[in-house]
């Protein structure tokens, strides 16, 4: 097998490892983002090199059959992120509360965030206080802290080709989707290695 396929495709899995583990920092995921979008084409130059080498023929990326609009999408952000502008993200953050006299019923409360700030390291957008009423007077009571925050971190797009793709696969989600290009991406490696085991 060829060591130069095998060593990006590693770095691959690595890039989307790295990406779940920065969920807390908007900073981090952009970084690892960027990185993984970069590595999915980085994996095709390999495979071209690497087939080229071993069999002194083309490698034709384009007779895998698993292509699809996420990775399609990759494609289209690696190349506007090297020639037109840098990833940019959202946050949509979740908190959800205990309501007074109401155990184990929990109450979403969500917004978006548009970063100003690409290099921020907090997901907090802003200050959210919920002030839930006391179930026997009706009155406010003191702020309550939320039993769980979760964070989405969105592709924001810069461009209409980016918009219109992202609209055509239904959601904006960097870590879905980064697991469904990476799944793709494992098919595609296990095809070349099939492909590249053939007599030349």
């Amino acid at each position: 097998m060829s060591d130069d396929t095998a060593l990006v495709f590693a770095d691959l899995a690595d890039a989307f490892s790295a990406l779940e583990a920065a969920r807390g920092s908007p900073k981090q995921v952009r970084r690892e983002f960027s990185r993984f979008v970069g590595l999915t084409q980085r994996l095709t130059a390999a495979m071209r090199k690497d087939f080229s080498a071993h069999h002194g023929g083309a490698w034709v990326a384009s007779d895998f059959p698993g292509w699809n609009g996420v990775t399609e999408l990759f494609k289209v952000l690696r190349n506007e992120e090297e020639h037109q502008h840098p990833i940019f993200l959202s946050v949509h953050e979740r908190r959800f509360y205990l309501l007074p006299g109401q155990p184990n019923q929990l109450f979403p409360f969500e917004g978006t965030w548009v970063l100003s700030d690409q290099l921020t390291d907090s997901p907090i957008g802003g200050a959210i206080n919920f002030y839930p009423n006391d179930p026997a007077s009706g009155q406010a009571t003191e702020p309550v802290a939320p039993v769980r925050i979760e964070y989405q971190y969105l592709v924001q797009p810069r461009t209409e080709a980016i918009s219109k793709r992202l609209q055509a696969i239904g959601t904006t989600d960097m870590h879905v989707l980064s697991k469904t290009c990476l799944a793709t991406l494992s098919d595609y490696y296990e095809y070349f290695r099939l492909q590249i085991e053939q007599p030349g």
